[in-house]
């Protein structure tokens, strides 16, 4: 398509020649000029630059190739294309016309048809020309910003960095300044409490102070873990910590803390567990904590959960011998990939929160349940999980309940006896209590599936059911088992058929074993 404002100038001397070529492109829309010299063809490229020159080689006084070496030394001028006219014909003349600079060559006479392909041709080449020459030029300015703004943002990173590396040394200092009298205070406090001559009401003051300053020692300890973290100086300090030791201390805790809000708590094994794992045990007792504790603070009613289990082991025996007081016996190098799982029955947490309560200073809970702490508990328990190689897990229903669970590869060195203890010996014993089907159920070292097992909050019921002996209740707890889902029907089937006659203590002796293995339901 012709631009109407696109200019030609005709350079030649032969005024039949002019007249001709300028009606060609007249008639195809071209707007055109004329020059019948070399000098006045320069005089009028500078005063009014042509998108397109025709100029004539053979001229008087400058020729076209004169012409055309000086229009392409001028930078103003030297990106129109010229395309020669000629008679000659010769090789030797067009590859002339071709060094000093033209882009085509049109022999006399003209053809109209060849006439005009060969200048829409040589504009579309210029405009494409002049659009590379702008997208170049765009890109360069582009390049440039990109540039300036990856250097504004280097150093507003750097800057941040060096803000956030400030920050973490200042809570750092100022922590461990506010840790230095509060030890103090809560030494005093305690002493005080101990004191005879203190009244009533001085003895409730101290427990006041106590606690608060507890509280406030506890916020104090999860903001510097959080600038330790951030600032990447929290280390991970492994050793052999005694592992029921550890588990039961932690159940008494938090079941004197349940009772304090008349919930149940219940600590499960669910299979037999190593007696020593090589794990830090302050921070995995500050992930459980934090899990346990947010588990109790934002339960009303009903009961929370810690369950813990053995998903797998992997087994590498070791060269060296380990020598105790009374034997000495191989030792089993051994991985073992450990399951918890805290469990409630409390507010629950609405999809669209539960990526937020993960972030710090993050409190999703609605403002009537007043949350308390800083909101870091998740956060930092996340984070140490992270440097400890695993990962935490989160499954909530509002107003029904949440389940955190995490699973923890640890190291632990056990004889090839223990392994045995497993199989044979402490099989058989539940063998004998549960029946035959029961051994697939605690074989810890090639664990079968298990039955469905209801969770504690829906079983509490029938176990309460049971205790006062309602044959009534029972039956409406297990038909309501079925409804929430049909595969707990397998397990209530199965206890039911073990314990004849609706036998109430044994239905409570069974569901104890299924949880406990052999122990007893720890409720209160």
């Amino acid at each position: 398509m012709v631009n109407k404002q696109t200019s030609l100038l005709i350079v030649d001397d032969n005024i039949d020649n002019l007249r001709s070529l300028a009606a060609i492109l007249r008639l195809e829309g071209y707007k055109v000029r004329k020059a019948i010299s070399g000098q006045v063809a320069l005089e009028t490229v500078r005063s009014h630059p042509p998108d397109l020159i025709f100029l004539d080689i053979k001229m008087p006084q400058m020729d076209g190739y004169t012409v055309c070496s000086i229009l392409k030394q001028d930078t103003t001028t030297g990106s129109i294309p010229i395309i020669f006219l000629s008679a000659l014909n010769e090789t030797a003349d067009k590859l002339k016309a071709f060094a000093v600079g033209g882009v085509d060559y049109i022999t006399k006479p003209f053809q109209a048809p060849e006439v005009v392909a060969r200048v829409e041709n040589q504009l579309r080449l210029q405009r494409l020309s002049q659009q590379l020459v702008e997208q170049n030029a765009q890109l360069i300015q582009e390049i440039q910003i990109r540039q300036q703004t990856e250097a504004a943002l280097h150093q507003a990173v750097e800057q941040a960095e060096a803000a956030n590396r400030a920050k973490s040394v200042f809570l750092a200092n100022m922590s461990h300044e506010l840790r230095s009298p509060l030890t103090g205070i809560l030494g005093y406090a305690q002493l005080l409490q101990k004191a005879t001559d203190c009244t009533p009401l001085q003895q409730k003051g101290l427990g006041v102070i106590y606690q608060c300053g507890s509280h406030l020692l506890t916020l104090i300890n999860d903001i510097l873990d959080l600038s330790k973290i951030e600032a990447q100086k929290l280390e991970i300090f492994p050793d052999y910590i005694d592992f029921c030791l550890f588990l039961n201390h932690l159940a008494e805790l938090f079941k004197f803390k349940a009772q304090e809000k008349k919930l149940k708590f219940a600590y499960f094994p669910l299979t037999s567990l190593p007696p020593e794992i090589y794990v830090d045990e302050k921070r995995l007792r500050q992930v459980l904590i934090n899990l346990l504790s947010n588990a109790i603070k934002f339960t009303h009613q009903g009961s929370v959960t810690l369950k813990v289990s053995v998903r797998s082991y992997s087994c590498e025996l070791n060269d060296h011998k380990v020598t105790s007081s009374r034997q000495t016996d191989k030792v089993q190098k051994t991985l073992a990939n450990i399951r918890f799982e805290i469990e409630d029955t409390g507010i629950g947490i609405t999809p669209e929160k539960r990526e937020k309560i993960f972030l710090p200073f993050e409190q999703v809970m609605e403002s009537s349940h007043s949350p308390e702490g800083t909101g870091l508990g998740l956060t930092i328990s996340k984070k140490i999980l992270v440097l400890m190689g695993s990962k935490i897990f989160l499954e909530s229903c509002p107003n029904r309940g949440s389940k955190f669970w995490f699973d923890l590869d640890v190291l632990t060195n056990l004889p090839r006896s223990y392994f045995t203890m497993i199989n044979d010996s402490q099989s058989q014993t539940l063998s004998q209590e549960l029946g035959d089907e029961s051994h697939q159920i605690i074989n810890t070292l090639s664990p079968e599936p298990e039955l469905v097992v209801p969770p504690l909050a829906e079983l509490l019921l029938l176990y309460e059911a049971a205790q006062m002996g309602d044959v009534q209740n029972v039956q409406q707890q297990i038909l309501r088992l079925q409804q929430l889902n049909s595969d707990y029907l397998a397990f209530v089937t199965q206890v039911l058929e073990l314990a004849d006659n609706f036998d109430y203590e044994e239905i409570l002796k069974l569901i104890d074993q299924y949880y406990d293995y052999g122990g007893k339901m720890t409720t209160c």
